[in-house]
């Protein structure tokens, strides 16, 4: 059954599909879902992540991290990363482990990631890693949580506030069985999430992730009960925009939404507004948010850059591109916002 298929089935069934339960569907059917199934990341897919950009942007993480290990003096860890792709991050991070922790430090390799052939990639490339779907399974540790645009790729919800009352973006089909969006009345559960919210707008528009917050809660219970530290990086607003950030891209251009259903990405821009608040009520108090720039800066990778355009001269054009493309405000600088959580 084609994934059209299976959206037109459950609309038939109950007149509409949530926007949630719709992305599900077309992000994650195992036989047809987009990022089950596709090549999306690099010059060849949909998107190109930070990683693949520039190999700076994951030695600078990997290096933060050593700090961390070093100052705590920590001897056993997870290393953990969540939607790794192809691992173009964890390898850049590996290289770094390998000459500058200190012996007698060991760690482990755990990855969640339900693209098939990415995963035969990390297989390859990490024999002994090992991959888990329950974000509750990973092992009681220190654990080093790595997030890079993952979170943005889990399913949401949009609700509107028309004449006091919530409304859900639903899609429906018409006579001729093509998908359209529509509203309907909101679930009460998703209302009551919001319902404090107090919007400067009129017909504001509020996303929420449902399963982004209890991935994150989840998360942070287990640094909370093990010790360690989160990274979140991904495109999205620490102040609420109240407008739809939904948005479909194949190759690197944006498209129709409700058209070509699995073989195109469709995202949105992650709160971090909501994420710090989760971490705070949980009572973690080293929660820190940065422009994708002003964290890179902070950490070093001008200096970084030099050092590697002095062992790489041919390549010093190519190196202050990358450089520009990861940490310039109107391109990848500033629309990426990246999250730390210690505990």
């Amino acid at each position: 059954m084609k994934l059209i298929n299976k959206i037109i089935e459950v609309i038939k069934k109950d007149s509409f599909i949530y926007l949630d339960d719709f992305l599900k569907i077309v992000l994650r059917d195992e036989n047809y879902g987009y990022y089950v199934n596709q090549n999306p990341i690099g010059q060849e897919g949909d998107f190109i992540t930070a990683p693949e950009v520039s190999q700076l942007y994951g030695e600078i993480l990997a290096l933060s991290i050593v700090n961390k290990i070093h100052k705590n003096k920590i001897k056993n860890f997870n290393l953990i990363e969540l939607g790794p792709g192809k691992g173009t991050l964890m390898l850049d991070i590996v290289r770094v482990f390998n000459k500058t922790l200190e012996n007698g430090t060991n760690y482990s390799i755990h990855f969640n990631e339900i693209n098939h052939k990415y995963r035969s990639v990390l297989e390859r490339h990490f024999p002994n890693s090992k991959f888990h779907q329950n974000f509750k399974e990973f092992p009681q540790n220190y654990s080093i949580i790595i997030a890079n645009e993952f979170f943005d790729a889990l399913p949401m919800c949009q609700l509107t506030s028309i004449n006091s009352k919530f409304y859900e973006k639903v899609v429906k089909i018409n006579k001729n069985e093509e998908l359209f969006f529509d509203k309907h009345l909101a679930r009460e559960r998703l209302v009551n999430k919001i319902r404090n919210n107090k919007s400067p707008y009129k017909n504001s528009v509020y996303e929420v992730s449902e399963e982004t917050n209890n991935i994150f809660t989840d998360l942070l219970k287990l640094i909370q009960e093990n010790g360690g530290f989160i990274f979140i990086a991904d495109y999205g607003y620490i102040q609420p925009t109240y407008k739809s950030t939904l948005q479909s891209i194949s190759k690197n251009k944006k498209t129709e939404i409700l058209k070509n259903l699995g073989r195109q990405d469709i995202t949105y821009h992650v709160n971090f507004d909501q994420l710090i608040t989760i971490a705070k009520e949980l009572g973690l108090k080293k929660v820190q948010i940065n422009t994708q720039s002003n964290y890179l800066k902070m950490n070093g990778i001008n200096i970084r850059a030099e050092k590697l355009i002095n062992s790489n001269p041919n390549k010093s054009d190519e190196i202050i591109s990358q450089l520009s493309r990861l940490t310039d405000p109107d391109k990848m600088g500033n629309l990426f916002k990246i999250l730390e959580v210690e505990f």
